[in-house]
């Protein structure tokens, strides 16, 4: 029997079914955020971050796109492919810097997490609410701008130390050479 791959890491049943489980898993910890829509906090980095580290870049762009798309059809809100690309593009930065990884140093957490809350959170999903809104006054706007770049400098740090030391606990990594192995 033929397989086709398309570049992507092949996954056996057992990390097939783990994968499900961790999509499930960031959807359910998705629904309980705190904070205005404009501010919103929330603890899904956490899976992201996981699935980055266990399965790359692809396999989490794949879990990001569908798992934007399936909360937003479960919130009742409507879609907005924006918000789907910011999934894309977090997804693969943490991918890019945790894939493959045995430990995970805090110099690299704390430039992915930069990365992630500044060009995603800040800039991209405050341009897709500006979008989506309908602002056209530029001092609203910038508000706007000032309030979410300013929850990111204060979620920087709670986030690079609940990553370093979730993605670098070694009960994660026993569980993962168990499920893992290939």
């Amino acid at each position: 029997m033929k397989t086709l791959s398309y570049a992507l890491p092949r996954l056996r049943t057992t990390q097939l079914a783990l994968l499900g489980i961790l999509m499930a898993l960031e959807i359910v910890i998705g629904r309980f955020t705190f904070g205005p829509a404009s501010v919103k906090v929330g603890f899904t980095f956490i899976v992201v971050g996981l699935i980055a580290k266990w399965y790359g870049p692809y396999w989490g762009m794949i879990v990001a796109f569908f798992n934007d798309f399936i909360s937003t059809m479960i919130s009742g809100y409507s879609y907005f492919w924006g918000f789907a690309l910011s999934a894309l593009v977090g997804a693969a930065i943490y991918g890019f810097s945790f894939y493959n990884r045995e430990h995970i140093s805090w110099a690299r957490v704390i430039i992915t997490v930069i990365l992630v809350l500044f060009i995603v959170n800040a800039v991209m999903n405050t341009l897709w609410i500006v979008i989506m809104g309908g602002m056209t006054d530029p001092h609203a706007i910038t508000s706007l701008l000032w309030v979410r770049g300013v929850k990111q400098i204060i979620f920087l740090p709670i986030q690079a130390i609940i990553l370093y030391f979730f993605l670098n606990h070694p009960v994660l990594e026993q569980m993962k050479s168990r499920l893992m192995m290939k």
